[in-house]
């Protein structure tokens, strides 16, 4: 890669492998999906991507090599990679960490640039250049973008529902300059726009848990209610990965850039502004001034679609199986699911599919996570590829679990009074 100690580099990083797979985007075009029945939403976003110079390759801008005008597209990307900096050098993705919002279910979580879809948009397509140039400033529409092509469509259900919410349409856009224009940040939009290197999306060192509360997926929004449902099944934790940028912007007209009040010098202090936030309701006074960056949810399930490309079975090689904190949930889920999650990994090992523009990805548990389920429209059944492949009816098996080892903890419960009530009777005589 030209980067100096650097590491190894990451299986299919490397921005050669990357042009194969934008001319396969690009020949492989996915077909546009309807909305379903009762569904009139539809939303975009941008897989925008760049190639950073490394030392000591020194890029320069030509015009005749980095522009998308007048020229075909597969002359254009063989006149771009031809250029020895942009081989030697390093593929990023771009990505935005959405601002802090009241009633926004994907308030404070990493994205990638897009929104939904305005009735004056002449297409889908359209409709992410527009929100990204909103929420970012990047003129998709230039010469120095290319538009490769778009990865598969996917229904986005509501939370603990089958109902559908909107269409969600992911296109793959190509930087053709390094040196682009600053980005402008969108204050109510975003909170902060990260370039990440693509070699850390599939660097086994990176990968982590994320953390997410359960109860706010509860049909009822009663605080008693979440409360109830926090303590007997915790939160949930799923799959992520933390991201490390190598070039940031963070939105200084944003609410919260300079926090009004100081840090909690003592854990009374964080005990308190906890139990506040818990009592006000407040999603967004935990992410104001969190700049932890982590990628995961529905992004992620989109992400996977494109590395896959990159690597196979990437996505996939350190998977993390969707679970709950409770430790004596977690033993009853790895006991009731070992034989299918056995069974789902020699299934995946044993293809060499890769994300075809005929799948349908449907989400499955909740929108704002990484269940994305695969249905081949040829077929008409359910299969899937990586991620999709591995949770199709997994979380059946694992709420079945869940309501065994809620059932053992109270027959737990009952025995333990029953032997306290004894003991106490016999002391009494």
């Amino acid at each position: 890669m030209g980067l100096v100690d650097s590491g190894p580099e990451a299986p299919g990083s490397h921005p050669l492998r990357l042009k194969a797979v934008l001319e396969q985007i690009h020949q492989e075009d996915c077909p546009q999906i309807p909305n379903p029945p009762g569904c009139t939403k539809r939303a975009a976003v941008a897989l925008v991507l760049r190639i950073r110079p490394t030392y000591p390759h020194q890029a320069v801008y030509d015009k005749k090599q980095c522009s998308s005008v007048a020229q075909p597209f597969q002359e254009c990307l063989d006149s771009f990679f031809s250029q020895a900096w942009v081989q030697e050098g390093d593929a990023e993705v771009l990505f935005i960490k959405r601002a802090a919002r009241v009633g926004d279910r994907w308030t404070g979580h990493i994205a990638l640039p897009g929104g939904k879809r305005e009735p004056a948009d002449l297409d889908d397509r359209a409709t992410s250049s527009r929100e990204t140039r909103e929420e970012t400033g990047l003129e998709l529409d230039s010469e120095h973008c290319l538009e490769v092509g778009n990865l598969p469509e996917r229904i986005i259900k509501s939370p603990w529902g089958k109902t559908p919410l909107m269409v969600l349409c992911p296109f793959v856009y190509l930087a053709l300059r390094h040196d682009l224009p600053p980005l402008t940040l969108q204050p109510s939009e975003v909170h902060s726009a990260h370039w990440v290197a693509l070699r850390g999306l599939l660097a086994p060192s990176l990968r982590t848990v994320e953390r997410w509360d359960l109860s706010k997926g509860s049909p009822r929004k009663g605080y008693v209610a979440q409360m109830l449902t926090r303590a007997t099944a915790g939160y949930m934790l799923f799959g992520g990965i933390k991201l490390i940028p190598t070039e940031s912007l963070y939105n200084s007209a944003a609410s919260g850039f300079i926090p009004e009040t100081r840090s909690p010098a003592t854990w009374t202090e964080s005990a308190n502004i906890m139990i506040r936030n818990a009592f006000t309701g407040d999603p967004t006074q935990h992410v104001e001034n969190d700049r932890s960056l982590v990628l995961w949810g529905l992004t992620m399930g989109i992400m996977a679609d494109f590395l896959e490309m990159l690597d196979i079975h990437g996505t996939s090689k350190l998977w993390y199986w969707p679970q709950f904190s409770p430790w004596d949930l977690r033993v009853v889920v790895m006991l009731l699911t070992y034989r299918f999650r056995s069974q789902k990994l020699q299934e995946l090992t044993a293809t060499t599919a890769r994300p075809r523009p005929n799948d349908v990805r449907i989400s499955g548990f909740d929108a704002t996570t990484f269940t994305t389920s695969v249905r081949r429209q040829s077929k008409g059944s359910e299969s899937g590829i990586a991620g999709g492949l591995l949770l199709e009816g997994y979380f059946d098996r694992l709420f079945k679990a869940l309501y065994v080892a809620l059932f053992a903890r109270f027959g737990l419960g009952l025995a333990l009074t029953a032997f306290i009530v004894r003991r106490f009777r016999r002391r009494v005589k």
